[in-house]
């Protein structure tokens, strides 16, 4: 009996609460945290695993978090004012959105959050996140401006490092350097962390003061214990750019680094790569022992990147003694290793470039035998040196020897310019390039060389070159010429006075000018003006003619010759062909004028159609209309 009532005690509750509101309030609760819970695990299982089980993991936690935003909506719908729950379901679903790296949707939750609950006790943690999102989401003013708010309230905040941390992150998307090192040797400085977070903050302020060309400070960071718990090739770059750090004061001292990463055990994978480095730095110092030790990487990995690089580096070394038949072996052995990789392609460029440079150095010894010019020759040698070569010394050596030597302003302006543009922008020395850029200003006036000369020293353009000054030349002829035009016709001795003058000004271009192409629109337009206004066609066909024959690739030229085929293109077959359909045209014309008349008199001789009779109109008699006429 006991047994019975009890079950029918339960029974009668089950039945009582179908009716109340707490079992679907406590049904969308229960479902969202245990859903949100069973996501995290999935999460930290995710993160902590390789990454092939990563990737398969991801379409379940994915669901959980739909689900933890499905069931928060429903809370915060159906139990708006619950004061307990409904916070924490905003607060979930931002999670869950952030999590799904919907920035955009975490970070209207978390306002919506920090709107209508700011003592929530997870409002600092959203407030982070909030500025998290928004930097993920590439807001970089606002994620700033959030990161401040947090700031502002000092260390008393929860997350004021991670917020630090942040910050350094935005301050450097920002283009505030400084600033960024500020932010991370503040968070460094504070002990906050785990041993993996500040590892990588600790690299992320190395690379910064690498970036800055602060060395010293620089090889600090790289070589810090705490980097020890990085993957091995995130350590490695870290040892090797500390090697690089070194290199900038002692080279010696960095090859034998570099000697101590090759036979690291650690770093076995990084043998090759550590070894090359090694030998490039000692050929940098003409310590020809890099050779040796290049070969040997080249000869352990034949066909390989690695020994395109090595024999890349013999070759380059090679080059810069002036050994140019072994440079062009290097070279090529260098892309026979690997042709597609850079090094091979650039050992290519390089083998044809020198192969180009001994033609020309053989091209010009034949030329100074024979007391020929050869300049164009030294100067295409300058620019493989310049531009295909890497030797920007060598380029400027030899310019100078040609400034010294050549005779023809043309010529050694240009030299010189080329020159003073090899320090101002390849060598990145002005305190070389200003001089001769004045030089050139001082002695070469009127040529485009002086007028860049300006531009490149960041002075006001005040030269005008000799096509400058043709050009204003020519506009005040164009002007004068305007002017005429306005004169009325009656006033014929005016206008004649005017076109004179027009003329004048055209043969003034013309004559002061005479080798830049304003002048030969100047002989255009003159001999227009003869053709079009004053009637003297002979005149204008002798400048047509000379335009056509001496500038026919110049648009004036082709103008002037479209002129002269205009005038001397009827021949007896075009009259001819003339003729012939002007009589086709009258027959056609004669032929319609026939039929028009033939039509005309047959419509008269016909009769006259019947007169039209009018139906008689039919009244109705019935008054179911729009209005009643009684």
């Amino acid at each position: 009996m006991v047994v019975r009532l009890l079950v029918i005690i339960i029974v009668v509750f089950l039945f009582g609460l179908q009716g109340c509101t707490c079992c679907a309030y406590f049904n969308h609760a229960w479902n969202m945290e245990e859903a949100y819970g069973d996501a995290g695990k999935l999460r930290q299982q995710r993160l902590d695993s390789i990454p092939v089980d990563s990737i398969l993991g991801i379409g379940k936690e994915r669901g959980l978090y739909d689900r933890v935003i499905e069931k928060g909506s429903r809370t915060v719908e159906r139990f708006p004012k619950n004061e307990r729950q409904v916070p924490k379901a905003v607060f979930m679903m931002g999670e869950a959105f952030r999590h799904k790296s919907e920035w955009s949707r975490a970070v209207e939750k978390y306002d919506e959050l920090e709107r209508y609950f700011p003592n929530y006790d997870s409002m600092p943690k959203a407030e982070y996140q909030r500025a998290f999102s928004l930097y993920k989401n590439s807001d970089y003013a606002l994620a700033r401006f959030s990161a401040e708010r947090i700031l502002e309230k000092g260390e008393s905040h929860q997350f004021f490092l991670p917020t630090l941390e942040l910050m350094s992150i935005l301050q450097e998307k920002e283009g505030l350097p400084e600033d960024a090192i500020a932010s991370l040797e503040a968070v460094l400085a504070s002990g906050f962390g785990t041993p993996w977070t500040r590892a990588r903050a600790r690299l992320r302020l190395a690379d910064l003061y690498y970036e800055q060309k602060n060395y010293e400070k620089a090889r600090e960071h790289y070589t810090h214990k705490e980097l020890l718990i990085l993957p091995v090739p995130e350590r490695y770059r870290a040892q090797s750019t500390a090697t690089e750090c070194l290199l900038q004061e002692n080279a010696f001292a960095a090859a034998n680094e570099y000697k101590a990463l090759a036979d690291s055990i650690a770093f076995a994978n990084f043998k090759n790569l550590s070894l090359i480095r090694q030998g490039e730095i000692l050929l940098s110092i003409n310590d020809t022992r890099g050779i040796n030790i290049l070969r040997d990487v080249a000869f352990r990995e034949p066909k390989s990147e690695m020994a395109a690089r090595a024999f890349f580096g013999i070759g380059d070394f090679r080059q810069k003694d002036r050994d140019y038949p072994e440079a062009i072996l290097q070279y090529d052995s260098s892309f026979q290793s690997r042709s597609a990789s850079h090094w091979g392609k650039e050992s290519y460029a390089r083998k044809t470039a020198l192969a180009r440079l001994l033609a020309l150095k053989d091209t010009v010894a034949v030329l100074q035998n024979q007391d020929k010019p050869f300049f164009p020759q030294e100067f295409q040698i300058a620019e493989l040196f310049l531009l295909r070569l890497s030797e920007t010394d060598s380029a400027i050596v030899l310019l100078e020897r040609m400034d010294a030597t050549l005779t023809d302003p043309n010529l050694k302006v240009r030299a010189a310019y080329t020159r003073a543009f090899i320090h101002d922008e390849f060598k990145k020395d002005t305190s070389k390039a200003y001089p001769i850029y004045r030089s050139i200003i001082e002695n070469f006036p009127q040529t485009n060389y002086a007028k860049q000369a300006q531009r490149n020293m960041g002075l006001q353009v005040s030269i005008k070159t000799i096509e400058d000054l043709a050009r204003d030349a020519f506009l005040k002829a164009e002007e004068a010429w305007l002017e005429a035009q306005k004169i009325p016709l009656e006033n014929f001795q005016e206008v004649d006075l005017a076109y004179q003058n027009t003329i004048a000004l055209y043969d003034s271009v013309i004559s002061e000018f005479p080798k830049t192409e304003t002048a030969i629109q100047a002989m255009f337009a003159k001999a227009s003006i003869l053709a079009d206004e004053i009637g003297e066609i002979d005149d204008a066909r002798v400048i047509f003619s000379e335009l056509s024959r001496e500038h026919g690739r110049t648009p004036w030229g082709r103008a002037a010759a479209e002129r002269i085929a205009g005038k001397m293109s009827t021949t007896a077959s075009d009259i001819e062909r003339l003729r012939r359909r002007t009589e086709q045209n009258e027959i056609s014309i004669n032929q319609q004028s026939a039929d028009y008349w033939r039509e005309i008199e047959k419509k008269q001789n016909e009769p006259a159609p019947p007169p039209r009779v009018a139906d008689d109109e039919v009244l109705r008699s019935d008054y179911n209309t729009l209005y009643d006429f009684k």
